[in-house]
């Protein structure tokens, strides 16, 4: 595959461009699209289940609205995920929307070295009626059921179907250039 340098807008003054537009560059590397991707704002979410080995759950950034009607939201889970596995078994996950205060939690949830155990004793949970574990405190929730899965490269795309959701009055918790941040 050959990729190209999108066209760009001409170089501020007293800068050259990165590469020409047009011409055929290399591969990027994963390191240069994680940086790249960096400057991507995204809301901060916990993805949680309650799987045969119980709840488990870990950090996420890649989470989005998918359709309306009906209702389906799309999640990529790293394929060495542990969370991914108990959310196959399961077959139902909740996406916790985190607020602005809540970056420890984010932390927790995304450290691989912590154990599930661990991670959920500084969270305080719910079973909704379909059986979804929701944070308690969360700005906003979402309980679905897995609709499908799709490979992605090093992640798998969940899709989920929306069976119970709620929301608070609150600032979200947003992950930009490797940082938890606020809303100005």
């Amino acid at each position: 595959m050959t990729w190209h340098t999108p066209t760009a807008l001409p170089p501020l003054p007293g800068s050259a461009p990165a590469s020409v537009p047009g011409e055929p560059c290399a591969q990027p590397s994963a390191q240069a699209f994680r940086d790249v991707m960096a400057h991507l704002p995204a809301g901060v979410s916990v993805i949680t289940t309650d799987g045969i080995h119980g709840p488990a759950g870990m950090t996420a950034s890649a989470v989005c609205s998918l359709s309306l009607d009906p209702p389906l939201v799309l999640v990529c889970v790293d394929n060495n995920s542990r969370t991914l596995v108990s959310i196959r078994d399961h077959g139902a996950f909740a996406v916790n929307v985190l607020r602005q205060d809540q970056a420890n939690l984010a932390k927790d949830f995304a450290d691989r070295d912590t154990d599930q155990h661990k991670r959920f004793s500084a969270a305080s949970c719910r079973h909704e009626a379909d059986g979804s574990l929701v944070l308690n405190g969360a700005l906003a929730w979402l309980s679905c059921q897995v609709e499908d899965t799709y490979p992605g490269g090093d992640h798998t795309i969940l899709t989920g179907r929306v069976h119970a959701l709620g929301y608070t009055h609150s600032q979200p918790l947003i992950w930009y250039s490797r940082r938890f941040h606020a809303l100005a």
